[in-house]
């Protein structure tokens, strides 16, 4: 999926992932708390998600996307296997 001339390592794809998890756990969880944080995270840190988008050359915009998607899903995934254990 990367382009010619894009690093496609570092940190940035785990940090993108986390900001996925973060901003969408509130919706799937479903609880006060944790949608506080999603809004927190939200509002300080909703700038970030024009990192998917490919705006800059040497950018591999494409681990962020994949990074964002997977904290996405483990948000969606971790409450699932909460709500299977009874917690």
């Amino acid at each position: 999926f990367g382009g010619t001339g894009t690093n496609h390592i570092g940190a940035s794809g785990l940090i993108f992932g986390w900001f996925g998890y973060l901003l969408l756990a509130g919706w799937y969880e479903r609880s006060l708390s944790t949608a506080a944080i999603s809004i927190v995270v939200g509002g300080l840190y909703g700038g970030m998600i024009w990192g998917v988008l490919p705006i800059r050359a040497g950018v591999s915009w494409q681990g962020h996307l994949f990074g964002f998607i997977g904290g996405w899903l483990a948000a969606k995934w971790s409450v699932r296997q909460q709500s299977d254990d009874g917690a």
